[in-house]
């Protein structure tokens, strides 16, 4: 008895696959029209899509043939062999929400499973255990659709994105390199980007970060909730940015930089989108004020920019200022106490500041007179001293304190 029982089980649960034919082949046409009725009046985003009716019923027709087919048990035929990549190519395409595309096919799923119980009842076979098991099916049928759908609009989704900022690293380094001398390039800059081109930027440079170091992941999503239109890109083993800050202040965005401290980054300001390649030739120079890392802006290393601007010159009045000095037993000490002094003008208050007997920082401030000739009383000394202590600071100036150890 249980070899019979299997065979009509088997026989009931085989009339799905039968249904799913009959469908196919008399009531695809019909059942199209249900599934477009319901979408439009269950879906907004189809139902206010500005889509050609023609493409969006062979759409719709293909995506249930291949159900159908599916579900039949038969080969796919070539034309709806690509219903479902097509979909979601397509609707990547337009923007369309994914949510919504992912509803229609809910919507498919009831199209047909309400179709195939309909046809089950016809048969007498609705209630039979059987039957009801086939009807899963169904369910596997259109969901092969789904999953079909969700890959190709992903697919294409990361392709558009890819290709998008292709298309905006393009425009950036053509504004970097040529924007300066081609009004039409900072236009199609602006558009590309979504700066204005008259709007204030921060631009930043920093040297060799890895592209993958988690320091641009977390400026990016500073920025992003700050809400800051901005675009990095690299070049050379450069990466270099620029960032609309609108109303924050200089203070604000560094703070949002920070993560880039491990390295060289140099910061400057310009008033226009046309003027990028000059601020990422101020924050070069920014960079180039010191050999340590940091996120400095040029605005306030403005001696040491300039200083490493010029070498061959700077370099030689600053040897000619700075290695008698660096020639001293207590150098070091001596070009703390100067550098001190320089930047607050008071013997006592760098006592106080260094911890120091005021005896002791006349001293050392006497010593660095009498081995450099120049006297911190006279201004055009006390300016050469400051300029060569700054460019000290510099990688020429780095590398001269290293042949004079």
């Amino acid at each position: 008895m249980s070899g019979p029982g299997r065979r009509q089980g088997g026989a009931r649960h085989d009339a799905v696959q039968a249904i799913a034919r009959r469908l196919l082949e008399e009531r695809l046409d019909e059942l199209t029209s249900r599934a477009l009725e319901r979408l439009e009046a269950e879906e907004p985003a189809y139902a206010s899509a500005d889509w050609d009716p023609v493409q969006k019923r062979e759409g719709m027709r293909r995506t249930l043939e291949l159900a159908l087919t599916r579900l039949a048990g038969g080969p796919v035929p070539r034309t709806v062999s690509r219903a479902t990549e097509d979909v979601g190519r397509e609707r990547a395409e337009q923007a369309f929400p994914l949510t919504a595309l992912m509803h229609s096919f809910q919507l498919d799923l009831r199209t047909l499973w309400e179709a195939v119980l309909a046809e089950g009842r016809a048969r007498g076979i609705s209630a039979d255990p059987d039957f009801l098991d086939g009807l899963i099916r169904v369910w596997e049928a259109t969901d092969a659709n789904s999953v079909e759908v969700v890959d190709a609009y992903r697919r294409t989704e990361r392709d558009l994105a890819s290709h998008r900022t292709e298309v905006r690293n393009r425009a950036f380094t053509r504004l970097v390199l040529e924007g300066e001398q081609d009004p039409s390039i900072v236009a199609e800059a602006s558009t590309l980007l979504g700066f204005s081109e008259n709007v204030a930027l921060t631009v930043v440079v920093v040297e060799s970060v890895p592209t993958g170091d988690p320091a641009v992941s977390q400026v990016d999503d500073a920025l992003r909730r700050g809400g800051l239109v901005h675009h990095f890109g690299w070049m050379g083993d450069e990466l270099l940015g620029i960032i609309g800050h609108g109303r924050r202040n200089e203070e604000a965005v560094l703070a949002m930089l920070r993560p880039f401290a491990p390295w060289r980054c140099g910061v400057a300001e310009v008033p226009g989108l046309a003027l990028t390649a000059r601020g990422i030739r101020f924050a070069r120079a920014a960079i180039r004020s010191s050999a340590q890392p940091g996120v400095r802006h040029v605005e306030g290393h403005w001696i040491g920019a300039i200083m490493s601007a010029q070498e061959e010159l700077t370099g030689a009045m600053a040897t000619g200022v700075l290695r008698p000095l660096l020639e001293l037993r207590d150098r070091d000490s001596i070009v703390e106490t100067l550098r001190w002094y320089l930047d607050l003008g008071s013997v006592a208050e760098v006592a106080a500041r260094t911890y120091r007997h005021r005896n002791t920082v006349g001293n050392r401030l006497q010593a660095a007179e009498e081995a450099t000739g120049l006297k911190l009383s006279r201004p055009n000394d006390a300016a050469r001293l400051v300029l060569a202590l700054a460019w000290l600071e510099t990688d020429a100036g780095a590398r001269f304190r290293a042949t004079m150890s």
